[in-house]
């Protein structure tokens, strides 16, 4: 057992879209580590803390996992322009002319 498994097993979760799906339901370190003993990665919470903290510490950690979790919770295939709102033409409470 070890923080190595941690990373094994966010390794395959990220292949596995059922291991994914499961994942994205995890509410606690306890869940997590039977999570990844049910897929067969061996760790304990322990090791869950050793694997943050080494991730921590990498360069740019933050703004990365702040992609993740942007990508994770999004709407897969949305249609907005790249503005992020839809056009409007015309003001609200007028009539158009006749």
């Amino acid at each position: 057992m070890s923080k190595d498994n941690v990373f094994n097993f966010f390794r395959q979760a990220a292949k596995d879209e059922q291991v994914k799906d499961r994942l994205q339901n995890v509410a606690s370190p306890e869940e997590l580590v039977e999570l990844g003993n049910q897929t067969g990665f061996e760790f304990s919470t322990e090791h869950v803390d050793e694997a943050i903290t080494d991730l921590k510490e990498q360069p740019d950690f933050f703004k990365a996992l702040a992609e993740a979790v942007i990508t994770i919770f999004s709407p897969a295939h949305d249609d907005y322009p790249a503005s992020g709102v839809q056009p409007f033409s015309g003001e609200i409470g007028r009539k158009p002319h006749s």
